[in-house]
């Protein structure tokens, strides 16, 4: 019997109809997820809270607009993690010299060095989750992974997939 990360029951094989992308990238999403998470435990920050530290660490004094758009979430979520990252002393806000409406932001020393400190095992798992393939077939996988995030960036929007809110109409309403 092959050796397991995790215990539990046997994992299932996905079903033909599951088969789709959809539903395999939520199901790889989840994964990721879990992972990142087992690695962040303990250090107080969220697996997006995370992925928006990177973003500010590959383009510090990039402001807050860009990093929400490049993380894919709103900018008041955003201004809400930043408000959390900030008090934690992992990231710093200042006025933009340029625009004095926009902020630029870096991460801190403590909040460089959580990154620094976390990334090879961050690596680690990212060898660990693409170890069912070989070496060529990762590269090949994350190559075709981001080419379709690219193609199809209009639908990489903040909340879009969600149910619209549904309307009350006049004649469910009680008077």
């Amino acid at each position: 019997m092959a050796k397991r990360d995790h215990e539990g029951p046997e994992p299932l094989p996905v079903l033909a109809s599951h088969r789709v992308p959809a539903h395999l990238a939520r199901r790889f999403h989840q994964i990721c997820l879990g992972v990142i998470a087992e690695i962040l435990d303990g250090q107080d920050v969220t697996p997006i809270q995370w992925s928006v530290m990177a973003a500010i660490l590959e383009e510090p004094g990039t402001d807050q607009k860009h990093i929400a758009k490049r993380v894919g979430i709103d900018p008041v979520t955003l201004g809400q993690m930043i408000d959390a990252l900030e008090k934690k002393g992992l990231v710093k806000r200042q006025t933009d010299p340029g625009d004095r409406r926009g902020r630029q932001l870096s991460l801190t020393r403590r909040g460089t060095e959580l990154r620094l400190r976390l990334r090879p095992s961050m690596l680690e798992a990212q060898e660990r989750l693409l170890a069912p393939l070989t070496k060529t077939e990762r590269a090949a996988l994350l190559d075709m992974l981001a080419r379709v995030v690219v193609a199809h960036g209009s639908y990489a929007r903040p909340g879009n997939g969600r149910r619209k809110p549904r309307r009350r109409s006049n004649s469910h309403q009680m008077t």
